[in-house]
This record gives structure tokens, sequence and C-alpha cells, in this order.
């Protein structure tokens, strides 16, 4: 009786939020094996709502709206993290964030469940079996549509093929897919930045400031930056189309890696070129939703496609640092150790070649986009 999406978003909550409380007991008796399993179980209990949730907006937003709607999406996700790195860097503790989160995430599951009302299997088979007898369709067919939303057993075939896209039948979204596993591949050049401030800003020497501080500073710059053009940009794909602004956003994040690998050596050009970054995020942001709607294999199956379309962007911040990572080592390592800690320092080249591996897999994302042929 309550639908599609809603008992996964409420099956979700029931064991994400004990297993939040979990990992708080488990974090202050500094027990790894138990904060590891209840990690794993949270992280998949957080992703079956995500999945639950990207399909409930396929069925709420039509698709002249997708552009101001995912524009909304991404003002809220960067304001939310925003929010996150504001408390942690002035008065949350690590220790009593799990109780906040977990409290929060009530608070939201609840309002969703109560605001999010959607149509139920009988109410669906009441309305297309007004829908056929309008049509004077026949007894067989009314039949057929009498039983369509019966449950069936599912096989370990199709629980196989859930995780598999087939390129020739749907073309446009393996390419959706593809470029955001290497957008995301390529934004995680930014896992290497704490290393950035400390051998090319010099953060951590005297009067420098501290580069974990810095760091915090520059992702909140990002963030703002990011959310401010969110949701104009949203607006403006509904408008222009998603290619263009998925090239523009791509084309702003390149420009920005480059003025941090050839230009910033202070701390204000890293935070001017961390803007930019924002700005370049909340533009991809603000239509990647949107696009990997407009190009759904199928409309009824779309929390499906849009938890593959998610995976994506773990795969690419999986394998990104996997990629980036040696070239740091490969490029930047001068064989220089902390005298103190005896931790590697790395040369300015090793930066410019992750920045650089980055932006390539950024714009060849892009490239890919203009192969789609569904939508502008």
């Amino acid at each position: 009786p309550w639908g599609k999406r809603r008992p996964y978003l409420f099956g979700g909550a029931i064991i994400a939020v004990p297993s939040l409380g979990a990992l708080h007991w488990a974090s202050r008796n500094k027990n790894l094996g138990w904060y590891s399993a209840f990690f794993l179980l949270a992280m998949l209990s957080l992703n079956v709502m995500y999945t639950a949730y990207s399909g409930a907006l396929t069925d709420l937003v039509n698709e002249k709206q997708r552009g101001i709607a995912n524009g909304l999406m991404g003002a809220f996700s960067v304001l939310g993290a925003s929010a996150g790195f504001g408390c942690f860097s002035t008065f949350l503790e690590l220790s009593t964030s799990y109780p906040l989160f977990a409290t929060m995430l009530s608070i939201v599951v609840l309002i969703s469940l109560w605001a999010y009302t959607e149509e139920t299997p009988a109410m669906r088979r009441e309305r297309r079996k007004r829908r056929h007898i309008d049509d004077d369709l026949d007894d067989d067919e009314s039949h057929f549509m009498d039983t369509d939303d019966e449950e069936e057993d599912w096989t370990w075939k199709e629980i196989r093929q859930c995780y598999w896209i087939d390129r020739s039948e749907h073309y446009d979204f393996y390419l959706v897919f593809v470029s955001r596993t290497l957008y995301y591949m390529g934004i995680s050049a930014q896992t290497f930045m704490l290393f950035y401030f400390r051998d090319v800003i010099r953060s951590t020497e005297e009067g420098n400031g501290n580069a974990k501080a810095d760091v915090s500073n520059l992702a909140l710059i990002g963030q703002l930056t990011g959310g401010i053009v969110c949701i104009p940009m949203g607006l403006l794909s509904d408008r222009l189309g998603r290619k263009v602004l998925i090239y523009l956003s791509s084309l702003t994040l390149a420009v920005s890696y480059c003025g941090l690998a050839f230009i910033a050596r202070d701390m204000k050009g890293a935070l001017l070129f961390g803007a930019i970054y924002g700005i370049g995020n909340g533009t991809y942001l603000s239509v990647d939703y949107a696009l990997a709607c407009d190009t759904l294999p199928s409309k009824e199956k779309a929390a499906r496609y849009l938890g593959i379309w998610g995976v994506g962007a773990f795969i690419g911040t999986l394998f990104g640092p996997l990629l980036i990572g040696p070239a740091l080592i490969l490029f930047g390592d001068r064989g220089v150790r902390d005298p103190i800690s005896g931790v590697a320092e790395y040369a300015i080249p090793g930066y410019i070649a992750i920045l650089m591996i980055g932006s390539a897999c950024i714009l060849f994302g892009a490239f890919l986009v203009s192969f789609i042929r569904s939508t502008t």
C-alpha cells in the first residue's frame, strides 16, 4: 500500500539510523572490526534510500522542469555539504556527529514519507482498467492489465542484469554513465589537496597557517560558489539543453585545475581558483541528473537505471586516485623527506601531472557527451 519508493526509504532508514548509533559506539570504543561492519551496513542502507529518492524525483518532475529540479537538487546538496564543513570547522566534534546525523536523517525521512504521495499498485491497476475500458479493449487485454503488477520472483540472472547496460541498445545512457565515471575520476584530484597546500602553498611553514584549515577553507569556498550557480544553471539547461552546460562546466573545471597547477602559489590564488572550481562543479551538478533522466532506457525502471548511474560516481571516486596517485609519486617524488615525520614531500611537477590528468578525464567525459543523440 505504500507504493514503489517509500518502502525503500523507510526500510533503509530503519537500518541506517541504528547503524549510525552503532558507529558512534564503535568509534568511542576504538573497535575497528565492529566499526567496519556497521560502516558497511550504513553505506548499503543509505544507498538503498538514495536509489529510491532518485526514482521518486522522476515520478514527481515532468520533463519541462527537470533542469530547475536538478538545479534545486544540486543546490541543496552543495549547501548541505557547506553546512557540514561549517559545523566541523566551528563547533561540531566527530563524537557528536553520528547522533546528529541519525537525528537529522530520521526527521527528513519522516517528512519525505509524509509529503511524498505516490501511486500504489492497486491505484495503478484501477487507472489502467479505466483507460482500457474507455478504449474498448477485449477481455484478454483487461485480464492482462489486472495481473501486470503482481510481484514476480527474481532470478540471479535478472539481478546480474540490473548492473549491466546494453551499449548497443541503450547507447546514450551508456555514454552518460561513462562520462559521469570519468568526471568523478577527474575531480578525485582534490584528494591530494592537503599535500598540495603543504608542498606548493607551503601552508605548514611559519606564518602561513595550517594545511588542514586551508583545505577546509578551499572546500567551503568551492561549495558556496557551486551552490550559488546551481539553480540558475539548472533553469538555463531547460532552455539551452544539457550538453552545452556539461561542456561549460568541464571547461571551467579544467581552467581551475590549470590555475592551481601553473599560477596559484599562495593562499589567495588557491582560493580564487577554488571558487572557479566551485562554479564548474555546481554547473555540472545542476545538469547531470537531468541528463541521466533524459536518456533513461525505461521510465518505468527509472530507479534501477539511476542506481547504475549513481554507481558511476563511486567507480570514478575509487579508481581516480588509483590513476592519479602514482603520477604524483612518479613526477613529484625527489627523495625529499620531512626531517621530523619522515613523510615524503612532492615537487610541483607531480601536482601539475595529477591536475592535468584530472583535466583530461573531465574533458574526455564532456567529449563523450557530444555523441548523445536523444537530448540536446
